[in-house]
């Protein structure tokens, strides 16, 4: 189909162009090319209009207990296919905003059986140390922007006896009931101050939130500061 302003006339057979080229036949100006372009852009419109399309279950629902046998095999098609859409919408925003507390006794449920498909990205902290207030901080800017992987966290020592503060924060990134990656500490963040896309980048790299970052945020400040000189 022809895009409306472009210039580009239909196709014209071999012999419209053999007289186009004699000058017996003159060649369309550009308003007429754009009302044929325009009149393309209604026909097919009208022609792929679909009256249910926008329409609701419920909606749905009445039409079907109205409808012969040949429309109600073609509702009973719209509506599976809108509750697929629903279905899929509900699954794209399934957790969050938020970091869930998860005690020791539910991790099972909670983080092992989280369910197929999903990621589960948990916070092992202490309350008392300030790089894990500061975890808990990036990790609730980041249980916003990505839905439908789960942030959860638990006491380190109640998750794992005796384990050392010096390790806090730690995440470990979970699916489907095996650990994917340990991140121990900020280190792997290359700053003691790390931002939301830092973790966010490191993240990515394991699946566990689908980034858009192209790289870590520490190569572009280290260019914008070599830029400054």
């Amino acid at each position: 189909m022809a895009t409306l302003g472009t210039g580009a006339p239909k196709e014209s057979t071999e012999w419209d162009d053999i007289l186009k080229a004699k000058g017996i036949i003159p060649e369309k100006t550009p308003e007429e090319i754009a009302k044929e372009q325009l009149t393309e852009i209604v026909e097919n419109t009208v022609e792929s209009y679909d009256p249910h399309e926008r329409k609701t279950v419920d909606e749905l629902d009445e039409d079907l207990d109205e409808a012969d046998s040949d429309e109600e095999r073609i509702l009973q098609s719209y509506r599976e296919k809108r509750v697929k859409q629903l279905k899929a919408q509900a699954m794209q925003q399934k957790f969050g905003p938020g970091v869930q507390y998860v005690p020791a006794h539910d991790w099972k449920t909670e983080v092992t059986e989280a369910g197929i498909g999903i990621y589960v990205v948990v916070h092992l902290f202490q309350p008392s140390i300030e790089a894990c207030k500061l975890m808990d901080a990036r990790l609730l800017e980041l249980s916003s922007k990505f839905r439908t992987t789960k942030f959860v966290k638990c006491k380190a020592t109640d998750a794992i006896k005796n384990y050392p503060d010096s390790k806090c924060p730690t995440l470990l990134v979970y699916k489907e009931g095996k650990v994917l990656k340990q991140l121990v500490g900020l280190g792997p963040y290359k700053t003691n101050t790390p931002v939301a896309e830092d973790i966010e980048w490191v993240l990515g790299r394991t699946g566990a939130v689908e980034t858009e970052l192209d790289e870590p945020p520490s190569a572009s400040t280290k260019r914008f500061n070599l830029k400054r000189f």
